[in-house]
C-alpha cells in the first residue's frame, strides 16, 4: 500500500454505541481530480496514536473494477478530522 496522509471529506454513520462507521469519502488525487471511494467493508477499528495525536484507525476495502483494494482511514479525534492514510 502506499503511504498518502490526504485530508478527506467523509460520510459517516455512528452505531448505537456512538462509534463512527465510514460509508464513503472523497479526495482531491494528484492531478487535483475529486476522488469518490465507496468503503465496501470495514476490516478492522482500532485507536491509535500518531505525533500525539489520538485516532481512530480504518482498515477498510472497497471494490475499484474487479479489484479488491484495501486501503486505512484515520479519524483525528481532538480535531474530528479525516485522512485517508494508505492505498
Amino acid at each position: 500500500m502506499k503511504m498518502l496522509r490526504k485530508p478527506v471529506e467523509a460520510i459517516v454513520l455512528f452505531d448505537l454505541e456512538g462509534n463512527p462507521v465510514p460509508v464513503r469519502f472523497r479526495y482531491l488525487d494528484d492531478r487535483s481530480e475529486l476522488i469518490t471511494v465507496k468503503v465496501d467493508r470495514v476490516i478492522k477499528r482500532e485507536l491509535d496514536k500518531f505525533a500525539g495525536n489520538r485516532m481512530l484507525k480504518f482498515t477498510c476495502q472497497t471494490r475499484i473494477g474487479n479489484q479488491i483494494k484495501p486501503f486505512e482511514l484515520r479519524f483525528e479525534i481532538d480535531t474530528s478530522k479525516w485522512y485517508l492514510y494508505k492505498i
